[in-house]
């Protein structure tokens, strides 16, 4: 499991993992409850690092939802360093440092992409997301069957 680091000191108002993908992600406002999350939706995270994670809660298949205690698995560690946005899809090793997923090209505004997101879970549609790594490349996420991917912005450390 990966330890989330809280950004800039804050400690998450809940950590939430999410079936198939061992990362541990710290929520800024979500607390340890049920959520009644129907649908898609973005929630803001802070742990391990800075960004929204969006969710379709029909296609997690399970989640935990814990309070942020240090024995409940949630311990400070190393920032996760982020330089530019990027985009997380889910991984049987979840989000590392080296290997925090794939950058977005330049022309993204993260709240417009989160927007595109959202819709093409609600619609089952599939969506092509360009990404800036050497020689260009898009990564198709399909709608129908993403159970969440994350947004991470720039953090300034």
């Amino acid at each position: 499991m990966n330890d989330p680091v809280a950004e800039a000191g804050l400690v998450p108002a809940s950590i939430l993992n999410i079936q198939a993908d061992p990362t541990s992600w710290g929520l800024r406002t979500v607390r340890p409850q049920d959520p009644r999350w129907d649908g898609p939706v973005a929630v803001d995270i802070i742990a391990p690092v800075a960004g929204t994670l969006i969710l379709s809660p029909a296609r997690l298949g399970s989640f935990a939802l814990t309070p942020v205690i240090e024995n409940n698995g949630w311990h400070p560690g190393p920032p996760i360093v982020i330089v530019s946005p990027y985009l997380y899809i889910p991984t049987a090793t979840g989000l590392k440092t080296g290997s925090a997923g794939y950058p977005l090209a330049a022309h993204y505004h993260l709240p417009d992409l989160q927007r595109s997101i959202i819709d093409a879970m609600r619609s089952a549609s599939t969506l092509a997301v360009k990404i800036d790594v050497f020689g260009g490349g898009v990564v198709i996420l399909d709608g129908a069957q993403l159970p969440f991917a994350v947004l991470a912005e720039v953090q300034n450390n």
